[in-house]
């Protein structure tokens, strides 16, 4: 069943995530004489939304989404646990699907620049890093660079729905974590996110990928990785780990795992 989520996965991965215009502002109208009254806002027809603002947009997505469904365009429902964190115009993306064995599962990562579309009502992301993980396959990484997606938007109370491609492709479905408070680093190959209370890691290339998420405890630079879902590859293999405890380091500048990787900081944004 990995091989099938996998396939659908990848199906759908490079269709998923797309430029739109920031409305310029134009010349304030003259003050009205103090004889006029001044004009009332415009109230849309009834039954129709006001529409969307880049700040409506922003306010409706930012801060830190635990996954709760994932459906593809064809109705087949994928389950799977992930996170999704919008902050500062970056996004990053990790999950890995519920199929069995565990350590035969897809997983998929992304991460890069977002922002609102005011006027398609839509968020407009580039995935700088676009993965996905066969651990079943000769050749586990299927990593494309710069993949353009835009994404409808429907926020309810601390519900999130995102559906890729204008509306017509895949839904993915969330429940909110947090406002996403805590900072972002850009990595040579990817981001890495240290908000509430939560770390999200993607760094890959089409040679190497780690991706993971969870929670973690820092006391100075010594950080306590408790992973929820981790998902690792090199050109011949892959790796899933679950609830699992890593140690690590953090000094502003490079992530270093217990094994001697290490993650240079390339910016913050």
């Amino acid at each position: 069943m990995a091989m099938r989520h996998l396939t659908v996965l990848q199906s759908t991965l490079l269709m998923m995530f797309g430029l739109g215009l920031l409305s310029c502002s134009s010349e304030p109208d003259a003050t009205p004489p103090a004889s006029q009254p001044e004009p009332a806002t415009a109230e849309p027809p009834a039954g129709q939304k006001m529409p969307e603002t880049i700040a409506s947009l922003e306010a409706k997505t930012s801060g830190l989404w635990r996954y709760t469904g994932l459906t593809t365009r064809d109705g087949t429902d994928l389950p799977l646990t992930g996170i999704f964190l919008f902050k500062d115009g970056l996004f990053l993306q990790q999950a890995v699907f519920n199929s069995e064995p565990f350590d035969q599962a897809g997983s998929m990562a992304h991460a890069g620049p977002y922002r609102a579309e005011p006027e398609t009502g839509s968020m407009h992301l580039v995935a700088e890093q676009t993965i996905s993980l066969d651990p079943t396959t000769a050749s586990p990484i299927s990593f494309t660079p710069d993949t353009d997606h835009d994404v409808t938007v429907t926020r309810a109370d601390e519900r999130l729905t995102l559906i890729f491609g204008m509306g017509t492709s895949t839904v993915q479905e969330f429940s909110r974590v947090g406002p996403g408070e805590g900072q972002l680093y850009r990595l040579e190959n990817g981001a890495l996110a240290l908000v509430d209370n939560h770390f999200i890691l993607v760094d890959g290339s089409e040679n190497q990928v780690t991706s993971g998420y969870g929670t973690y405890e820092q006391e100075g630079e010594s950080l306590s990785l408790q992973v929820i879902r981790w998902s690792e590859a090199e050109t011949d293999s892959a790796t899933n780990l679950m609830d699992v405890a890593l140690e690590a380091t953090f000094d502003g500048q490079s992530l270093v795992l217990a094994d001697g990787r290490a993650f240079r900081v390339s910016e913050e944004p």
